[in-house]
């Protein structure tokens, strides 16, 4: 049993680091698009709303990031 409580600390510890990931990589997207997307050949209008867009999907990330613990933790078996 010891096993699997390891195993599924372990899986959880992945999810988190990807979301985490994906969320500063999001995040990182927005401040380049935000600070070069003139450069990068972008209409500054676009460039406004595909930061905004970066913005948002970093934030959705973080929110899925604490609601997948909150699903996780509920799964747990109740023996534990």
């Amino acid at each position: 049993m010891d096993h699997i409580a390891r195993e599924r600390q372990r899986s959880l510890k992945t999810v988190q680091i990807i979301f985490a990931v994906l969320a500063i990589l999001s995040l990182t997207a927005a401040l380049a698009v935000t600070a070069r997307g003139v450069e990068l050949g972008l209409p500054e209008a676009s460039s406004e709303t595909i930061a905004l867009a970066f913005l948002l999907v970093g934030a959705v990330d973080t929110a899925l990031l604490f609601l997948w613990e909150r699903i996780f933790h509920r799964m747990q078996p109740l023996d534990e």
